[in-house]
């Protein structure tokens, strides 16, 4: 009887070491706030009436060059919003107000974090996000390359490859987003990005149309036919080096809770309930009020 007993202890802890998440999960979850790790710091924000016996979307975001951390906190580039208190955002700050990702101390900070959240908040591993603007993009594109194991998609706004990219051969779905007029980063630099993951993710060629030079309100989205799960869309807007429309933001929340699960089995559910662009028939198209101009290097 004693070794029966034995037998469905042990098979209980290996079953909650299967479907109980992170460690983190079950544990009273940390305030959020800034937190260090050695000389590095970032902000911590943990969803409001948060339940430690749920699995929850883990996403970072980056800060341009000449930002930091608070510059992305607390509204994440306007995703917190659509999130509804449904993920944990990450935003932590650059060397030097920036992400050189020297010797790769950068994506190794990304680790000790992810360390320290899983260990202490409910995570789920498979939908882990990453997302900045210009400086951001870069480390965003540098954690696709290096982490695609890790990340489950990222959206990259005027980026370039400026943190580096190590590896970048395995597979992970992939948002650009880029002005056609951008004088910091040029929209070729955003397109070469692109197609690395158009390659990667077994993509069937496709012209990407892209608007005149003019307003950044005025967008054309192309979604490439690519291996399931890993889509890859590019957005080009007819504006300079710029984020904070609204429809940048919509997009991407759409491509992290849809998109990437368009052919596959079993998808995870969400409980938030954005506004968003129509599904079914998305138009080449698009037109939207500016929001939230904003200009940084």
């Amino acid at each position: 009887m004693r070794s029966v007993h034995t037998f469905f202890f042990i098979f209980a802890t290996v079953l909650q070491g299967v479907v109980g998440g992170t460690a983190g999960c079950g544990k009273t979850a940390p305030a959020s706030g800034t937190k260090s790790i050695g000389s590095r710091q970032y902000i911590l924000q943990v969803p409001a009436n948060y339940d430690p016996n749920r699995e929850y979307k883990l996403i970072f975001g980056f800060h341009p060059l000449g930002g930091s951390m608070n510059q992305i906190h607390p509204n994440y580039y306007g995703i917190r919003a659509l999130a509804n208190e449904t993920a944990i955002f990450i935003s932590p700050n650059g060397i030097d107000a920036g992400w050189a990702n020297t010797n790769n101390r950068d994506v190794d900070f990304v680790d000790q974090i992810l360390t320290e959240v899983q260990n202490s908040l409910c995570v789920d591993e498979k939908q882990i996000f990453s997302t900045g603007f210009s400086y951001g993009g870069a480390m965003s594109y540098a954690l696709a390359c290096a982490r695609a194991n890790v990340f489950r998609a990222v959206s990259v706004l005027a980026g370039a490859s400026i943190s580096g990219c190590v590896d970048g051969e395995t597979k992970i779905a992939y948002l650009g987003i880029h002005g056609v007029q951008d004088q910091a980063l040029s929209v070729s630099m955003g397109r070469s990005l692109r197609d690395r993951y158009l390659r990667v993710n077994g993509c069937q060629p496709e012209e990407a149309s892209e608007p005149p030079r003019g307003s950044d309100t005025n967008y054309i989205k192309t979604e490439y036919s690519c291996d399931p799960g890993y889509p890859v869309w590019w957005i080009a807007h007819g504006g300079d080096h710029t984020w904070g429309q609204n429809y940048m933001a919509s997009n991407t929340w759409d491509f992290w809770t849809r998109a990437i699960y368009e052919g596959v089995s079993n998808p995870p559910t969400t409980t938030s309930t954005p506004t968003l662009p129509p599904t079914s028939s998305p138009p080449r198209s698009h037109h939207q009020p500016s929001h939230q101009r904003k200009l940084l290097c």
